[in-house]
């Protein structure tokens, strides 16, 4: 009978992604995983491969979650400014934190390794699209309502949305305070409003 590996294995995708963060995909030393990981060197190749399986499975898990969060949204009650506000304070919420932050940082990493990785690549591609059909679907609910204009063009927002989203991890990796990132939010808010007549 086989013996039960006795570590969690999600929890360790949440230390691989600090330190893939913290440090760079290629930062990261096999001594820093294994440290940051707290495993053993065998457990580590038995059970996710090289270090480049580890950062790909990292980085899916990492951003599979948040693509959940934000389907979750679209059956929460609210207009579409509230669900995008909601959407944008929750990653906010992330970087403004210490410790969550280097997880979250774990996005810039795959940016930078993308160009180099085909499969890689490909999954960012799709990730965005369906961070993409996410806000599309939020935006298209709220012209149903009557939240925004019908002459609202509902397909460049999305692109927009998803845009600046992932661009509050590159300005919070540069340093942008939790201040200037929420100020940020505001403007991508009143871009919204804007579509719904309200100014």
């Amino acid at each position: 009978m086989a013996r039960t590996k006795a570590f969690d294995k999600n929890e360790v995708l949440h230390k691989a992604m600090s330190v893939f963060g913290s440090r760079g995909y290629e930062g990261a030393t096999l001594p820093d995983l294994i440290t940051g990981l707290g495993i053993a060197r065998q457990s580590l190749y038995d059970t996710y491969g090289t270090k480049r399986d580890l950062f790909l499975t990292a980085v899916k898990y990492y951003m599979d979650r948040k693509n959940h969060d934000l389907q979750e949204l679209l059956d929460q009650p609210g207009t579409v400014t509230e669900k995008v506000e909601q959407a944008f304070s929750a990653i906010i919420r992330v970087l403004a934190d210490p410790i969550l932050r280097r997880e979250c940082f774990i996005i810039s990493s795959a940016i930078e390794q993308a160009s180099h990785d085909e499969e890689l690549a490909a999954y960012m591609h799709t990730n965005n699209e369906q961070v993409e059909r996410g806000f599309y679907t939020m935006l298209e609910l709220g012209v149903e309502k009557g939240e925004l204009s019908q002459e609202v063009n509902i397909r460049d927002l999305s692109w927009f949305l998803a845009h600046e989203r992932l661009a509050l991890v590159s300005a919070a990796k540069l340093g942008m305070d939790e201040q200037k990132l929420v100020s940020i939010m505001q403007i991508v808010l009143s871009v919204l409003k804007s579509r719904a007549g309200e100014f």
